[in-house]
């Protein structure tokens, strides 16, 4: 397996190896067996954690964490949007497959230069199986805490699978709080002094939930609001980083913005402390990961190029570390290709499940692998299927991407523009389009994705 330390150049050098540890896993529901804590922020960049490049993130919790642990330098979500990727960690399942391919709530165009574009469900059925409820099936007490936007008037959340719910808006389209400070008017659950800040309670909330389930063994998915918009932080912060001469809230990582990493940062590690505190660490796994990349206005991509909505790898690349107790190395870094689709069954399996066994079908792979030192996982490639048309700076046409080893293809749907590939070994800011110079790799890659969309019964894009 190549291990790389991680430097503020994303240098890839400085390679390392480590013995694989005894299975923590234990083979019952005793107490024995792992906690698991999801920590997902929002609309985190690539580059924007001081682990990851960012000259003036203070982020010394994560940051920690990182070099305690195992760095995914190629870690992705399953869409540059909200909702899609969280269907994806809930589900195990690529978002094609739910049809939640665009962040539930928007305003979406429905005809793109001559092509019918489907309709996208605005909330995940009932009917799916989720990791909350395979928890629940071996004895583990279930929380979802923060962002949900998966839809809650149709399917409330306790349905699928959550015993404890808190700190969400209600209502078909919950995205970012109407307000990140108490009282919070639209947050369910939460009612706080006046003048909290959001991202600080729902910290209190997760180490709440710790200790009153500390005899566990406890799921909890913690979903932060920040870093998303509106940019908004505690004033003390925001003019800490304008005394060190960052612009207060225009520009890439200006003052609020890297203020709301702050505060992100602080509660990630009260949720570290907690575990310490409670003798919780050695039996705990732990992943922090963004649901997508960062804004491009304001947030830091590294060398990747564009940024969330966008399937370049700024939009779909992400930080993301675990920690699994007994298996990932200190200081370890991985460069193989892991999805938040893989998450659901990594967790079957480290919790003693059987992935075979579950009444769902898993379009993610066990990291099993790649956690005991190999190099590869048994899958062809990654997918990405994105069938509307999103909007930033520009409008952004249909597309699907692909990614097998270095290679990385984005087909523009009705071939409303030409096809990309990329080889991100050696062009990791996909600036060198060599499509034309491989014409039978497109061609293959081309037929792949197709082959997903039908496997996974995705909606197509229709033509007129």
């Amino acid at each position: 397996m190549k291990y790389i330390t991680p430097t503020k150049c994303f240098c890839l050098s400085a390679l390392l190896a480590f013995s694989v540890a005894p299975n923590l896993i234990a083979e019952d529901s005793s107490p024995e067996r792992p906690n698991v804590i999801f920590v997902l922020a929002d609309d985190l960049g690539f580059g924007d954690l001081g682990y990851s490049g960012s000259e003036y993130a203070v982020t010394p919790h994560i940051d920690a964490f990182a070099r305690e642990n195992l760095i995914f330098t190629d870690g992705y979500a399953a869409s540059p949007h909200c909702s899609p990727t969280r269907a994806s960690v809930v589900t195990g399942q690529y978002p094609g497959r739910q049809h939640i391919t665009v962040w539930i709530g928007g305003r979406h165009t429905p005809e793109y230069e001559g092509m019918r574009l489907p309709e996208e469900k605005t909330f995940l059925d009932r009917d799916n199986y989720t990791v909350a409820q395979y928890f629940k099936s071996q004895g583990y007490t279930t929380a979802q805490l923060g962002k949900w936007h998966l839809g809650n008037r149709h399917v409330p959340i306790q349905d699928h699978g959550f015993d404890h719910v808190i700190g969400f808006a209600p209502g078909a389209a919950p995205g970012p709080p109407d307000t990140w400070y108490a009282p919070y008017r639209t947050i369910r659950g939460m009612d706080g002094p006046e003048g909290e800040y959001i991202t600080d309670r729902l910290g209190d909330e997760a180490v709440k939930f710790m200790e009153e389930h500390r005899d566990g063994p406890f799921f909890m998915l913690l979903q932060h609001y920040a870093v998303h918009v509106p940019l908004t932080a505690p004033e003390d912060l925001v003019q800490k980083y304008v005394d060190m001469g960052r612009p207060r809230d225009r520009g890439e990582e200006n003052a609020t913005f890297l203020a709301m990493k702050e505060t992100l940062d602080r509660s990630f590690g009260r949720v570290l402390q907690a575990l310490e505190d409670l003798e919780l660490a050695d039996n705990t796994i732990v992943v922090f990961t963004s649901d997508n990349g960062g804004v491009t206005y304001f947030a830091n991509n590294g060398p990747l190029r564009a940024g969330k909505k966008f399937l370049y790898e700024g939009g779909v690349r992400v930080p993301l570390i675990m920690r699994v107790p007994g298996m990932t190395p200190q200081g370890g870094t991985t460069s193989v290709p892991v999805n938040t689709v893989d998450f659901f069954p990594t967790f079957v399996d480290l919790t003693g499940g059987d992935i075979d066994a579950q009444p769902t079908t898993f379009d993610g792979v066990s990291l099993r692998p790649v956690l005991s030192g190999e190099n590869t996982l048994d899958r062809e490639a990654l997918y990405w299927h994105m069938p509307q048309v999103g909007r930033d700076w520009a409008v952004i046409p249909p597309q699907g991407a692909v990614r097998m080893g270095p290679w990385k293809l984005i087909h523009h749907y009705g071939d409303t523009k030409p096809d990309e590939l990329y080889n991100l070994d050696d062009d990791i800011g996909e600036s060198r389009n060599l499509a034309r110079q491989h014409p039978e790799r497109v061609a293959q890659m081309r037929a792949m994705l197709k082959r997903h969309i039908e496997d996974t019964d995705a909606q197509h894009v229709m033509f007129e």
